[in-house]
């Protein structure tokens, strides 16, 4: 897994994202440095507000799909159910 040092991308105009394996982001296995990764991104908010309008799946933004759910933006395809099972939500 290649992961370029978010301090070096930014003196490279380059985000983390683009130099990481995308599969970071993706699974909940690496949640912790996609995260970290994203922690000193310049395009953080921008990324988290683009996952949110979009549905998006996996973290974007330093955000998870279950902190977004938890803020109210169900990634695409998912349930209300879905994330109260998961007790991510609170039943109705």
């Amino acid at each position: 897994m290649q992961v370029l040092r978010t301090d070096a991308a930014r003196d490279v105009g380059v985000m983390p994202c683009q130099t990481t394996d995308p599969e970071v982001f993706q699974d909940r296995e690496h949640q912790r440095l996609a995260k970290s990764l994203c922690a000193g991104c310049d395009l953080k908010r921008a990324c988290r507000r683009y996952a949110r309008t979009h549905r998006e799946w996996g973290t974007w933004g330093g955000e998870t799909n279950e902190e977004r759910a938890a803020a109210g933006y169900l990634p695409r395809g998912s349930t209300k159910d879905y994330w109260q099972r998961r007790s991510v939500l609170p039943a109705s």
